[in-house]
């Protein structure tokens, strides 16, 4: 197993989405790569140039102090979205980019009168890691964090073999009628190989009849398998997947008041079939 990271001021990634710590370089696992390189071209500022286990929080307008264009985006800093909706899609001016801290793998962002937030990264056997969080809130924060989970399987393309499980049945709405991909009793599975151009996406796969679910799911491509395993509850998980990646993004809700800490750990672990 290795594991290469990307520190925040590495230049790597420049983008105003995802959390900038810990931005995964790559992972290799039985001389397959992991977690590589998905998308064609590359740019820093990319809004989703990152690889492997990224995540991303959702904004929030900062408190009264503050103009409604200014806005909080943990991992990243404050935002001026120039009065306009937010779109996680573009590029932003970072008014306060908060101070980063390195100690090999665990990352650190404060960002004043804000918080001091901690992403760990922990590799705990041959096959498996953790990253763990702390979100420290020095003012008030309720929103909600996912995880984008890029893995590439070396260079497989997504189609049949490319299967996705969870402990429970589930189900959701597609974005569209599509004739590649479908709800089976236990996961989702692909009829067929997506071509180069196409993607497919649902944003609310959950429990059949429940509203919320576990934080366990696994994503397989022929003998491998990775499987993830959060201790916070999920309340939705997305999927959204094009024909070199199908990427499933389980969300958390966070709700911190001042003064008080918010954890939560996610264990991924690879194994062979």
């Amino acid at each position: 197993m290795t594991l290469e990271l990307h520190t925040p001021l590495d230049g790597f990634y420049k983008g105003t989405r995802f959390d900038r710590g810990g931005v995964f370089k790559s992972l290799v696992f039985g001389g397959i790569e992991m977690c590589g390189q998905w998308f064609e071209s590359y740019s820093p500022t990319m809004h989703d140039a990152v690889l492997g286990p990224a995540e991303e929080f959702s904004p929030v307008i900062p408190g009264p102090d503050r103009e409604s264009h200014i806005i909080l985006k943990p991992g990243v800093g404050l935002l001026d979205t120039g009065h306009e909706p937010y779109d996680r899609f573009k590029l932003y001016r970072i008014v306060d980019p908060g101070r980063w801290e390195v100690d090999g793998m665990r990352f650190r962002h404060i960002l004043e009168g804000y918080y001091d937030y901690t992403k760990e990264i922990v590799v705990t056997g041959g096959s498996s890691f953790e990253i763990r969080h702390c979100y420290k809130a020095f003012s008030a924060y309720e929103g909600d964090v996912y995880n984008h989970n890029f893995f590439t399987f070396g260079k497989m393309e997504v189609g049949p073999s490319r299967q996705i499980d969870f402990p429970f049945r589930p189900e959701g709405t597609w974005r569209a009628e599509y004739d590649s991909v479908g709800f089976t009793e236990s996961g989702i599975r692909f009829s067929r190989q997506l071509q180069k151009g196409e993607s497919v996406y649902t944003g609310n796969i959950h429990e059949a009849g429940k509203e919320g679910m576990p934080y366990a799911m696994s994503i397989s491509e022929g003998p491998l398998r990775v499987s993830i395993q959060g201790d916070v509850p999920v309340f939705k998980t997305v999927l959204w997947a094009n024909h070199r990646i199908a990427c499933l993004e389980p969300y958390n809700r966070i709700s911190v008041l001042p003064g008080h800490n918010f954890r939560w750990n996610i264990v991924y672990t690879i194994s062979h079939e």
